[in-house]
């Protein structure tokens, strides 16, 4: 671990975030369930949450498992909460084991105690998919979704085809907040023997945001099938209110973040996405929900303290981009912005540009989704191995692509929301505690500078 910063109120943070150490406290407190003896591999810390509230912590792990009578390998999505407020973590899970989440939990999900308690941590320890914010992802995984199958099934005779295998494959995962499932079935023409998959992405929610983003994309499909949009967003099959679970389909074409890595032409790719994100900061959508200036600026100055924290050499050069952003920006009409553009929400194939991950559309400055995305791409965020020089020269051909096509005012902001971006950019690099994080952090608030001065 990259000298994980001390914290008097979170002692335990010098042991939790050390992977090495946090191994073997899994060995020794993570308790296998109906008798097996699996073996813990490897422990890969994978997205921390810390400082976003002065009264915990929430550490997230992957481990690596075995089971050694039959050689079956997979990946533990595991979380460690860790309070300031002694006593905070023992008294909730002895209120959680009360309770007894395992009979809920689907048996081929239920490897460990979904839920316990570490004494020399004070951290209570939560084993996916057990979530004690977010009960209706073990219900998903529970079983077949049988009002979604015929949608997935559509154009298939019902009486004909039987459903052979499904699979629910956990895709991504953010504790207490959310999970993505990639859902597939197999089936077979019983006349034919023919057979197709047929696959989905599932969207588990803790609120009803995922009723709202059904909406806007149920209105942005119609308006793509008009022929009234020059970009796509990927199409809802439905939405269980009962589950707060949305079904997608998947993507067509390539994520950016491919093309950018695995080369071809992403010149070509670059302008069909600037074009479609110009396309879509100027869209008359019907919002209601508005990100103000001051919230803009209070997500800036959320980054800034995390990156001070993790990074105190930083915290001065910290501070002054972000007094620059906050006294640079000035309040603008707003418009429709996605607000979480990056490499891997953007599918390209040919001219064809579509959209995913539109859970944070509101009205607000455009300026802030091309920043968003340069700043990530200038950051290489997903995009080690894209050479820094090539992934300033993808950020130009974006720029320019994308300022050719929106109002010629617009520019004058772009480099101080670059700043902000860049910041956000660092700390979300903290959090996801990605290899080599603090010279990553660095180098993002670096090119914050670079922006502040006048240039990506």
């Amino acid at each position: 671990m990259d000298g994980f910063p001390r914290d008097p109120d979170f002692p335990q943070l010098e042991t939790a975030s050390d992977a090495g150490l946090m191994l073997q406290v899994f060995r020794q407190h993570l308790k296998a369930v109906s008798g097996k003896a699996y073996r813990i591999e490897e422990c890969v810390p994978f997205r921390f949450r810390c400082r976003q509230s002065t009264s915990r912590c929430v550490l997230q792990y992957t481990l690596r498992v075995v089971d050694p009578s039959n050689g079956r390998r997979w990946e533990q999505w595991v979380t460690g909460v860790v309070y300031a407020a002694a006593g905070e973590a023992e008294r909730l899970w002895r209120e959680l084991r009360v309770a007894d989440p395992r009979p809920e939990i689907p048996e081929q999900w239920l490897a460990f105690e979904p839920v316990d308690f570490i004494p020399d941590l004070q951290m209570l320890v939560q084993v996916f998919p057990y979530d004690r914010k977010l009960q209706n992802l073990r219900l998903v995984l529970g079983g077949p979704l049988h009002e979604l199958e015929p949608l997935l099934l559509t154009g298939l005779e019902p009486s004909r085809w039987r459903t052979e295998q499904r699979t629910v494959e956990p895709m991504r995962y953010r504790t207490e907040l959310g999970a993505a499932l990639r859902y597939t079935l197999r089936v077979r023409d019983r006349l034919t023997g023919r057979g197709q998959t047929r696959r989905c992405y599932l969207k588990v929610y803790r609120n009803d945001r995922g009723a709202e983003t059904f909406r806007l994309l149920q209105a942005l499909t119609d308006k793509a099938r008009a022929g009234e949009s020059p970009y796509r967003v990927v199409r809802p099959i439905a939405y269980v209110p009962e589950l707060r679970t949305l079904a997608l389909e998947e993507a067509r074409g390539a994520a950016l973040q491919q093309i950018l890595l695995h080369g071809g032409d992403w010149d070509a790719a670059l302008r069909a996405v600037a074009r479609a994100v110009a396309a879509f900061n100027q869209e008359g959508l019907a919002l209601t929900e508005r990100q103000a200036l001051a919230d803009q600026l209070a997500d800036v100055n959320r980054a800034a303290s995390l990156v001070q924290w993790a990074c105190p050499e930083l915290r001065a050069q910290v501070e002054a981009l972000t007094a620059a952003v906050g006294d640079g920006l000035t309040n603008v009409p707003p418009a429709p912005i996605h607000r979480d553009l990056k490499a891997d929400h953007i599918f390209v194939s040919g001219d064809w540009v579509c959209f995913i991950d539109l859970d944070s559309v509101v009205l607000g400055d455009p300026v802030r989704d091309p920043a968003h995305l340069v700043a990530h791409i200038t950051a290489r965020v997903g995009l080690d191995g894209l050479p820094a020089d090539e992934a300033r020269r993808a950020a130009d051909v974006f720029v320019d692509e994308y300022f050719a096509h929106v109002p010629p005012g617009w520019r004058e902001r772009f480099l101080l929301h670059c700043v902000g971006a860049l910041i956000e950019v660092a700390g979300g690099i903290f959090k996801r505690q990605e290899p080599e994080w603090r010279d990553k952090v660095a180098a993002a608030v670096a090119a914050a500078h670079r922006a502040a001065s006048g240039t990506l």
